[in-house]
């Protein structure tokens, strides 16, 4: 097992974990080219699938997210 620091809070974290036991950050990276995924552990330079180089942009990790209950982004529709 493998320990390193979050890229959010600088906790101490298991390499086995998804996601910041107490931020709750997500631990995997993606590349913005191919897609393909590693942990931030690794602070790779190039994307090992395709080359991207990945220093010349701000990556961060692509977080699920979801909409709370009842939001939506469609408008009224307004029955006369």
């Amino acid at each position: 097992m493998n320990v390193f620091k979050c890229p959010k809070c600088g906790k101490t974290t298991s390499s086995r974990e998804k996601f910041c036991v107490d931020c709750g950050e997500s631990l995997d990276i993606y590349c913005p080219e191919c897609g393909e995924k590693w942990r931030f552990m690794f602070d790779y330079k190039f994307c090992p699938s395709c080359g991207f180089n990945m220093k010349k942009t701000i990556v961060r990790p692509i977080l699920a997210t979801r909409k709370p209950r009842g939001s939506s982004t469609r408008k009224p529709i307004n029955k006369q």
